[in-house]
């Protein structure tokens, strides 16, 4: 045997390592794959599998990602989220972007945690190699002591190796997921490949303070409506005004990113309250009340208190101005706050003032 060279063979296929790289356990191997993913940007498709299964593809680089479900909420239409730093943005009916946040992560969870290293402590065994496309493809198995499992049930992945026997990134991975909060199992497959595609904003999309500041028509009517009211009639109320009233107490505060914030409120109607989202540009939080100061990030109305940042908690109904954006059939419609008072002129024409 050569001293400097080391061979092996696998499922008929002849393996040329380094003397560095021979002594590897696999899951060491795993984890160099793994940290080369950590950088770059990666296409990724494939599927998920729960009670049915889904279609995700899309691009991932570190935190950031532009992913797309087939098909999403809306009928035959994808739902598609981007996510770059603090700023992310939702496409649920194929057509229209609003303003998501970066916390929203489902679909990022369930294609990245394979490529994400933190399985320390597990062994893996190589189950075979073969070739595609001129690469080695090594495939590794999860080990386990017990002879009958089934295969499939177990972690699964398959490395692209360079001709040295190195492991360039991750080619694909199959595995069993456990649902956050819950007991549930999705299987999830998919397969990655290095890219050169960038993730980038959409283009053309409005922004809440932009929303905010179109010319808008008079309110659907005189009454006053509730969250459940405006979810029932989101598709005939799309883009037209709604006025509602609202408790003085603010739930729950997220930043969107550029100066916009998200707010959980809740409605006076009677006899039963409803709770609903609502956008406001920056500054409307304060302004309404609502808030004392904006902070980063997201929390419920306890932390806004201990930070000093929330407003006032109890005194009359807060009168909103809201314009309705259907998203699709599935998600609560998007609420965009466009002002708290009516204002008409001489010649009749309406607009809105805080």
């Amino acid at each position: 045997m050569n001293a400097r060279r080391l061979s092996f063979c696998l499922a008929g296929f002849l393996f040329t390592l380094s003397p560095a790289l021979a002594d590897e356990k696999p899951e060491a191997l795993l984890r160099l794959a793994m940290k080369k993913m950590s950088a770059g940007t990666w296409s990724v498709q494939g599927t998920a599998t729960f009670k049915k299964t889904i279609k995700i593809h899309g691009l991932l680089a570190g935190e950031n990602f532009d992913l797309t479900m087939e098909s999403g909420s809306h009928p035959g239409a994808p739902l598609r989220g981007i996510v770059l730093g603090d700023k992310a943005w939702v496409c649920s009916d194929g057509k229209t972007w609003h303003a998501g946040s970066s916390h929203d992560r489902m679909l990022y969870h369930l294609t990245h945690t394979p490529i994400t290293p933190g399985r320390d402590g597990a062994a893996f065994e190589k189950a075979r190699s073969e070739q595609r496309d001129g690469a080695t493809w090594l495939h590794l198995r999860l080990k386990v002591p017990e002879k009958d499992v089934d295969p499939k049930s177990l972690p699964q992945y398959w490395l692209v190796l360079d001709k040295k026997g190195a492991p360039l990134y991750i080619g694909r991975a199959e595995m069993p997921m456990v649902n956050r909060g819950s007991s549930d199992v999705t299987m999830v497959a998919f397969d990655y490949a290095p890219t050169n595609e960038k993730i980038t904003p959409p283009s053309g999309v409005a922004t809440t303070k932009e929303a905010a500041s179109e010319v808008l028509g008079p309110p659907v009517d005189e009454q006053v409506h509730s969250f459940n009211e405006i979810e029932a009639h989101k598709f005939d109320w799309a883009k037209k005004i709604v006025r509602v009233s609202l408790s003085p107490k603010l739930l729950q505060s997220e930043e969107l990113g550029g100066g916009a914030y998200r707010a959980m409120l809740k409605d006076t109607a009677a006899p039963l309250a409803s709770y609903g989202l609502v956008e406001f540009p920056h500054g409307g939080l304060v302004e309404l009340g609502f808030l004392v100061r904006t902070v980063p990030g997201a929390h419920n109305w306890s932390e806004l208190a201990e930070m000093g940042a929330l407003g006032r908690t109890a005194g009359e109904p807060v009168s909103l101005y809201l314009q309705v954006v259907p998203i699709g059939q599935k998600p609560a419609a998007r609420c965009i706050a466009v002002g708290s008072k009516l204002v008409r002129d001489a010649s009749g024409k309406v607009s809105y003032s805080w």
